[in-house]
């Protein structure tokens, strides 16, 4: 009977046949050559692929002229679980979407905290905006990968308005320089109080007595006004094309960006040649002093006395007498007078009293 052993070449080639299809089995399930390479279908458990969640219940509150707080709950480093590695804040004048996001104002990251674990609140108070001015503001949240968040919902806000008006000028000065011309001088207020530069001012004159708010819209505007300087510089403005031979009395307001304005300055009182003014009227009560300031602006000599038909004797007669016996050359005069000492029949309490120069 014949052998039925394999030849031991045949086993051979049997034997290395089954080795070779074993290395290139155990090539292709390692996924490379060296097998250290992982399959190309196979992720690394290792590597983080989940982005934190969009916020979407960002909102804005607490206005003030220069900021807005913005307030989210913190979402999670891998959707809404963990603790996420940085905000992306961005803000702008216009809606916020993905197309414009590149567009939009970063905030400084030196404010936007490291986020808070996962489901807390959060706020920061973002400053240097605009007063009265609406924004729109949306962030993004990135892990320590970093995998980005899509985008928030897109929160929007108006900053409050500027609430300081610019302070009230107190050193207004008016000149004559011709017969139909006069100079005003005064220090810029401020933008805010006595700071910054203000936006406009408003400038008027009179010839009739004014004696309050009340009054200034009977004033005539002067079309074109000077643009503020800043504050704390000088103004000098020269209003021209006035009534020949007329006095007037002068003063400003003076407006910030937003339309707030200050209150009247100081009345001055500018005269011109040959003139008769009624200076600015104000209530005399016992215990007060009255302060005239006035500046002639004439070759000649003007001499300061009443009207008995607006000033009555009785308000005081050393009043009366001093201002009837004094004679005043050109430039800045001051005029005090102290009722502390007269007696009750010598003037009407609560009363306005005129003064004439003439």
């Amino acid at each position: 009977m014949a052998s039925t052993k394999t030849p031991w070449r045949l086993r051979r080639t049997i034997v290395l046949g089954a080795a070779v299809v074993c290395l290139v089995f155990a090539l292709i399930s390692c996924g490379g050559d060296d097998g250290d390479t992982p399959p190309s279908n196979i992720v690394d458990p290792k590597i983080d692929t989940i982005s934190p969640a969009a916020v979407d219940n960002l909102r804005l509150d607490y206005p003030s002229p220069q900021s807005l707080a913005i307030i989210w709950t913190s979402p999670g480093d891998d959707g809404a679980s963990g603790t996420a590695a940085a905000y992306d804040i961005r803000y702008s004048t216009t809606e916020i979407t993905d197309a414009n996001w590149d567009e939009a104002t970063p905030v400084d990251p030196q404010i936007a905290t490291p986020p808070k674990p996962s489901g807390q609140i959060e706020t920061i108070v973002v400053l240097g905006l605009s007063p009265g001015t609406e924004y729109f503001f949306a962030l993004k949240t990135a892990d320590e990968v970093p995998n980005w968040s899509g985008i928030s919902n897109c929160a929007s806000g108006e900053t409050a308005g500027e609430l300081i008006p610019p302070s009230d000028i107190t050193d207004l000065i008016a000149k004559a320089v011709d017969n139909y011309s006069f100079s005003l001088t005064w220090t810029a207020p401020g933008d805010n109080g006595n700071f910054g530069r203000a936006a406009e001012y408003d400038v008027r004159y009179s010839t009739d007595p004014i004696g309050s708010e009340e009054d200034w819209d009977t004033m005539t505007p002067v079309a074109v006004t000077p643009v503020p300087s800043e504050a704390g510089e000088m103004e000098s403005f020269v209003v021209h094309g006035l009534s020949y031979h007329t006095g007037y009395l002068f003063a400003v307001k003076t407006a910030d960006e937003l339309g707030n304005w200050s209150g009247i300055s100081n009345m001055a009182l500018a005269m011109a040649y040959g003139d008769t003014y009624w200076v600015f009227p104000r209530t005399i009560n016992r215990g007060e002093l009255l302060y005239m300031i006035f500046e002639t602006a004439t070759s000649d000599s003007l001499k300061l006395t009443t009207n008995g038909m607006y000033v009555p004797r009785i308000c005081g007669v050393g009043v009366i007498e001093e201002l009837a016996a004094t004679i005043f050359s050109d430039g800045v005069h001051v005029m005090t007078f102290d009722f502390t000492y007269l007696d009750s029949e010598d003037y009407y309490p609560a009363h306005y009293y005129w003064i004439a120069l003439c």
